[in-house]
């Protein structure tokens, strides 16, 4: 990271994805999310921005995982841009399982924020709302605000906060859940206290992101059992954080 951080004009942004090797297979597919004349229209988000792979789960079946930076609410045209691309990508496979998560600079909850900002912040996240409704996703929501802009909000006593980190999923058990059933994500501020994002965990559909650990007694005694620990058993349990300023004081959160 450059000295200037995140707004010196060399800074790089990319996202990294871990697979539980206990649960999918060790080949991968990167999917190329659009084509190389695209690159330009694309501008940084066709620069690690996006990770798409498709990846064999040992039982068999084939799931899709988007991890992504979107764009910034200040760029809802990048934002159109970029979920045409993706909704095109998914067309050519219909019916496949995916899991969508990252930080999609759209929110489905804000607080702090001036009104003199609403109808810029409204664009990005009506951009979002619609792109989940076009691509026939399922939204998994955050207890919380995931983000926090520790620069002030409207006032001095505000902070500006919002849900900007978000789980989508696509033909997996949780789509068929009712409302009040739905699950929500875990949000955890974690790490240096300038952290501009938390961490958030779920469990999406248990039965078939799980495996069997050989040494884990059930109940019974006998061993090959599921294991009790969520994120254990868990094969895709949902983290995101970023850190900005690890040296700082600690009486932020």
């Amino acid at each position: 990271m450059p000295s200037g951080g995140y707004n010196d004009g060399r800074a790089h942004i990319t996202v990294v994805t871990f697979l539980h090797k206990r649960v999918f297979c060790p080949k991968e597919l990167v999917v190329n999310w659009h084509k190389p004349r695209e690159k330009k229209a694309l501008e940084h988000m066709a620069h690690g921005r996006i990770l798409w792979l498709d990846v064999m789960m040992h039982k068999g079946e084939r799931i899709s995982i988007i991890n992504i930076h979107q764009a910034t609410a200040r760029r809802p045209d990048l934002q159109r841009r970029v979920n045409t691309h993706i909704q095109a990508e998914m067309n050519k496979s219909e019916g496949r399982q995916r899991i969508m998560r990252g930080d999609l600079n759209a929110a489905t909850l804000r607080t702090g924020y001036s009104i003199s900002t609403k109808s810029h912040f409204e664009k990005a996240d009506n951009l979002f709302q619609e792109f989940i409704q076009r691509a026939g996703g399922s939204l998994i929501q955050s207890q919380t605000h995931t983000h926090k802009d520790l620069m002030g909000g409207a006032s001095l006593d505000d902070i500006k906060s919002a849900a900007l980190d978000h789980i989508i999923t696509w033909n997996l058990s949780n789509d068929d859940a009712a409302e009040m059933l739905a699950p929500k994500s875990t949000v955890h501020w974690l790490g240096a206290c300038a952290n501009d994002h938390a961490l958030i965990s779920c469990t999406i559909d248990e039965q078939m992101l799980s495996h069997q650990d050989p040494w884990a007694p059930d109940p019974g005694g006998r061993t090959g059992a599921i294991k009790a620990k969520k994120n254990d058993r868990t094969a895709y349990s949902i983290k995101s954080r970023r850190n900005h300023a690890p040296n700082c004081p600690t009486n932020h959160f």
